[in-house]
């Protein structure tokens, strides 16, 4: 081989080996990457949860229970209080005899009067309106214990002469007693605090304090007197008459401060009226204030400043002359005006609301004369049936005047259960062939009217019924205070109830074990579902690892082959090698 081509074949071998090299190095990164995914997936399978079936022991539990009568009682809850005391509640079960059930279906046909009136049949038997078809013959009984036949227009003719009469509702009853007081009447809230805001009030405390007598005078008079009336007088607790000689409606300091700008009229009336009617000692305290304080101001007059009092007479001027001082009259007026903003108004209406009510229980329930309601009376109803029903006229007035009122009491729940019907309800009272006692069948009036309709909107040919029946009901007590008793075991024995008035009734517990099968089943079925999860998690990881074990397989065999490749690379590199060393040895003799 020459030397040329030797070294060109030495060159290809060097740049295949340089490839062999660079692919082997790409295999082991791709080996790296693919160990790496395994790793991944290995913490994946560690990390599942394993699913564990439901134990029945977890649904299960221990029940206690007692008796009261037609009540069984279900303890729910036993909260310890120490010393053998718990706060417990319970599940209270019982039949309701009296309960409106339904009675299946009926067919009705719908009459009407000329008068456009709807009349209904079951077959011969006419249906009555739920709460009325009864006739009243009522006796009316004054108070002076006469008694009248009356007419069902609650009217009766005595000497000649018909009286009707009217229910004694609310305002009837105020028209004769007065209106009903409410905590506003009573209260001075906010009365004091806007006069207080008034250039009335302020003048005492902003002008010259020598006048401040004045200005106290100028406040107190539109407080006491009316400015249009002549000779009004007031006496002082101690007896002293104090008379006005104004003359009416003279312009004076008096109206003046009462204007709207300082003292509006509807403030200073609110309060003088109140003070008047619910807190006569606080006004006679005022005018007691206010008799001292003219006392005073004659003796102390202020000149020609127009303050001097000269429109009052005194009754008399024998006093203490030293008991009386500015600095006292202004403690006393500042005194009465805390008074005031401090009033609490909540006992003297509870008394008089009282009063009143008592007056309105007097007339409430009973019947007066339309033309003088202070003419009350009283009203005995009796009840009688005239018409063609069977049951309904083997009835007393007594027994008609109870179905009454149950019929009332049965109408109520039909319309908590199902809703007021436009056309109301109607009842038809069936003999039970088996005992011969007569019971209740209800029909509600907008069905037989408009016909009864599906909740797809298809009207039946016939219209549901409800009865009189039994009904499952429940009730929840809580945390009712108790004491508990057990056995040697540490079981539950007895339960006393404590109730709120201390008395304590003990009562027998009946210890059940009850298992919530559809919670265990609904458990069951839930770890089920995450076993077969948890298995097709597992199957997948696995898939997934044996196609990377496949492919790191297939690139392990890869990196043999270049193995292989790059050694008999390097077995030809060398040979080479030899053969450009051997031709550099030739021709370096042949040049030497």
């Amino acid at each position: 081989m020459g030397m040329a081509a030797s070294q060109a074949r030495f060159l290809g071998l060097t740049a295949r080996k340089t490839n062999v090299e660079y692919e082997g190095q790409q295999i082991n990164q791709q080996r790296t990457t693919l160990a790496n995914q395994t790793a991944n997936y290995y913490g994946q399978l560690l990390g599942m949860a394993v699913p564990t079936p439901p134990s029945v022991a977890d649904y299960t539990q221990t029940v206690y229970s007692f008796n009261d009568g037609n009540l069984n009682n279900v303890i729910t809850s036993l909260i310890a209080q120490g010393n053998g005391n718990y706060k417990v509640s319970y599940l209270s079960n019982w039949t309701d005899d009296f309960s409106i059930v339904s009675a299946g279906c009926s067919s009705v046909i719908n009459s009407q009067t000329d008068a456009g009136e709807n009349i209904f049949y079951v077959g011969k038997d006419q249906l009555k309106s739920l709460g009325e078809g009864l006739t009243t013959a009522n006796q009316a009984t004054n108070l002076n214990g006469e008694h009248f036949r009356l007419t069902p227009s609650m009217s009766y003719t005595k000497d000649g002469k018909t009286i009707q009469l009217v229910k004694a509702d609310y305002d009837k009853i105020v028209s004769v007693i007065g209106k009903e007081p409410q905590l506003s009447d009573y209260s001075m809230e906010g009365l004091a605090a806007d006069y207080k805001q008034t250039q009335c009030y302020s003048s005492v405390y902003n002008d010259n304090p020598n006048l401040q007598q004045g200005h106290i005078e100028h406040n107190l008079c539109k407080l006491i007197w009316d400015p249009n009336t002549v000779g009004e007088s007031i006496v002082s607790s101690s007896g002293i008459t104090l008379t006005s000689n104004r003359v009416a409606g003279l312009t004076s300091l008096c109206t003046d401060w009462g204007t709207a700008s300082n003292a509006p009229d509807a403030t200073t009336k609110a309060i003088k009226e109140k003070l008047q009617n619910y807190y006569p000692d606080l006004y006679q305290e005022m005018i007691d204030l206010y008799v001292d304080l003219v006392l005073y101001m004659n003796d102390h007059p202020c000149g020609s400043s127009g303050y001097e009092v000269h429109d009052y007479e005194l009754s008399e001027t024998n006093y203490d002359h030293n008991a009386i001082t500015a600095a006292s009259l202004l403690s006393r007026w500042e005194s009465f005006w805390s008074e005031v903003e401090n009033l609490k108004p909540e006992n003297l209406y509870n008394e008089a609301h009282a009063k009143w009510q008592e007056e309105y229980d007097e007339y409430n329930g009973k019947y007066m004369n339309a033309a003088d309601y202070t003419d009350v009376y009283t009203i005995e109803e009796k009840l009688y049936y005239d018409g063609q029903d069977e049951y309904l006229a083997s009835l007393s007035s007594d027994q008609l005047e109870k179905l009454f009122n149950e019929e009332e009491q049965w109408q109520d729940q039909l319309n908590k259960i199902y809703g007021k019907p436009d056309n109301g309800w109607y009842v038809r009272y069936v003999k039970n062939s088996a005992t011969g006692v007569y019971y209740p069948i209800f029909y509600n009036g907008d069905d037989m009217v408009n016909g009864f309709k599906t909740d797809n909107g298809d009207i039946h040919s016939t219209v549901k019924t409800y009865t009189i029946g039994e009904k499952q009901r429940q009730e929840e007590v809580k945390q009712q205070d108790a004491k508990i008793e057990k056995d040697s075991t540490g079981r539950f024995i007895n339960i006393t109830l404590i109730n709120e008035d201390g008395t304590q009734t003990t009562y027998a517990l009946t210890t059940n074990t009850i298992t919530d099968q559809n919670a265990y089943d609904d458990a069951m079925n839930q770890y089920e579902y995450d076993k077969y999860q948890y298995e097709q998690s597992i199957q997948e990881i696995n898939s997934k690892i044996e196609i990377i074990q496949s492919q790191d397989k297939n690139l392990e065999l890869r990196l043999k082959q270049l193995d292989t490749e790059q050694d008999a690379i390097s077995t030809e590199m060398d040979a080479v090698q030899r053969v450009i060393e051997k031709n550099t040895e030739s021709t370096f003799k042949i040049f030497g």
